[in-house]
């Protein structure tokens, strides 16, 4: 086991030096000091694949996943209850059906045999989450996909170096999804990449996310058409419907440099949920996520459940804050529960006419029930593991140790 250093710098000298190439080379439309192509390449090989495109957000590139696996209009997409919305929000982009599977009571991932369940002839696609930086299992829902010729789209935001039965996470789906948003393993402030090792999704991706112009391919760095096209004025840019989902060439040197020291923000990340650990498994009422034989978790969050025998969820995090605390995060509402798809079932319902794609198709969400995700989310706890120094997560802990005994 790899021991990290006691602190390290929130941004790496790297960092700071590719942002230094960048801003010497200046800002051009189709030149740059490449390092956008070289993260694509480096950051794919460091999954065990052949493609990388980057994208400005980690929403951005599970919309164009969807986009290159031709989802759209009344087809269904089966997504976890228990994730931040823009897992659901991207299949609604593409006209698509949200359909919520809920999750283990254990693990807090998707539960595959749910995910069964919810199979249905226009089913076209499944995107599991790994939820907190736990991957879920893979080995059924990969059955599944095959059974039924779905796109299984890994969305990865908070697993950075997870791996699953000794597979890599990122490597396992047909498209994988990161965020670089700024509490991630590794940040640029906001980003993303998709990673695949299908060349024709990956060309398919890029276009969805460049506009969909035609002099694209998937070769890193492709992202933009050369003046020895662009200049003539009967050279025909779009060949499909595309967004513009660029990232700048300044984020991805930030980016660079952080991707070249992830497995230390990563082993930083696992030290400071190790602190945490020992403070939780001591006490009766808090229940951590559970960690399956065969997988690695990297802890984008340390996750535990409060029993029924615990206080109260709100006086709890009061407590801990009074006592010095940084406070901890109570979990997302499950997806379908958000106000946003109870107001779309009841504009569908009162005026199909406008809806015509989802007339007839879409779940009255205001009915919709996942009841192990519905039960565990009021009593989530998560505890922030971006600390940079483990001082101070050791701190943090013997802190949420003094609130936990001021409630025995």
């Amino acid at each position: 086991m790899n021991r990290p250093q006691s602190s390290i710098p929130r941004v790496s000298p790297a960092s700071r030096e590719y942002v230094r190439q960048v801003l010497d080379f200046g800002f051009h439309n189709t030149t740059s000091p490449g390092l956008a192509g070289r993260l694509e390449r480096e950051f794919a090989a460091r999954f065990g694949v052949r493609y990388g495109i980057l994208h400005c957000n980690g929403t951005a590139t599970m919309h164009s996943c969807l986009l290159a696996a031709e989802v759209g209009v009344g087809d269904e997409v089966i997504v976890p209850a228990l994730t931040m919305a823009s897992t659901a929000f991207v299949v609604l982009y593409v006209n698509a059906v949200p359909i919520f599977a809920d999750i283990d009571p254990e693990t807090f991932t998707i539960n595959p045999e749910d995910i069964r369940r919810k199979i249905t002839p226009r089913t076209r696609a499944v995107i599991p989450v790994s939820l907190y930086g736990l991957p879920p299992d893979m080995d059924p829902i990969m059955a599944l996909s095959r059974q039924h010729d779905l796109a299984v789209i890994e969305d990865n935001a908070q697993c950075f170096l997870g791996y699953y039965k000794g597979r890599i996470v990122g490597s396992i789906g047909q498209m994988s999804s990161f965020s670089f948003q700024g509490s991630k393993h590794m940040t640029c402030g906001d980003g993303g990449i998709v990673i695949t090792d299908d060349e024709e999704l990956a060309t398919r991706v890029r276009r969805a996310g460049v506009l969909g112009y035609s002099a694209i391919s998937s070769e890193p760095g492709a992202s933009s058409i050369p003046e020895s096209l662009r200049c003539h004025p009967t050279f025909a840019r779009h060949i499909a419907l595309g967004y513009n989902f660029r990232m700048p060439e300044i984020a991805a040197a930030v980016a660079l440099g952080e991707l070249e020291r992830l497995d230390e923000l990563v082993e930083m990340r696992k030290a400071v949920a190790r602190v945490f650990d020992e403070v939780v498994r001591s006490c009766p009422w808090l229940v951590p996520q559970k960690t399956p034989e065969g997988c690695v978790h990297t802890y984008w969050s340390y996750a535990a459940r409060m029993t029924e025998d615990g206080p109260d969820w709100a006086e709890f995090r009061k407590k801990f804050v009074e006592f010095g605390g940084d406070g901890f995060y109570g979990c997302w509402l499950p997806v379908h529960k958000e106000p946003v798809f109870a107001t779309l079932s009841e504009r569908v319902a009162q005026d199909p006419k406008r809806w015509p794609h989802y007339a007839g198709r879409l779940p009255d969400y205001r009915e919709v029930t996942c009841p192990c995700a519905e039960s565990i989310q009021p009593r989530l706890v998560q505890l922030k593991t971006n600390y940079f120094d483990l001082d101070t997560a050791r701190r943090q802990s013997e802190i949420l140790d003094r609130a936990i005994r001021f409630f025995r």
